[in-house]
């Protein structure tokens, strides 16, 4: 066997190897529920999961800011909640089922 074949199987088997760990990688998903968190994985297999999968960035969340205008400050409510039927761009954890709802997709 040459050198150059015994090389590309060694790759070939590397990336395998790392493929089937699933590393870390976004996922798009869809809001199914929101009381309970329920989102569906579009990777292929449909899966479901619950709130206990998912940790939620400020981006998709109620939050509240404080606003500074000629020395008076003012708190308001930021409304940005996930709603049913929204899609969601997540990274996955590697190896695992956890997940870090980043934002909503908008394309």
């Amino acid at each position: 066997m040459s050198d150059v074949h015994w090389l590309d199987l060694v790759k070939k088997a590397a990336v395998q190897a790392i493929k089937s760990e699933k590393p870390c990688d976004y996922v798009i998903g869809t809001v199914t529920s929101t009381k309970p968190l329920k989102i569906k994985l579009s990777d292929g297999d449909g899966l479901e999961l619950g709130a206990e999968f998912f940790h939620l960035a400020r981006n998709v969340t109620d939050y509240t800011i404080t606003l500074s205008f000629a020395g008076n400050e003012q708190k308001m409510k930021v409304h940005n909640a996930l709603k049913k039927g929204n899609k969601v761009i997540m990274i996955r954890k590697w190896g695992g089922q956890d997940f870090i709802v980043i934002d909503r997709v908008v394309s």
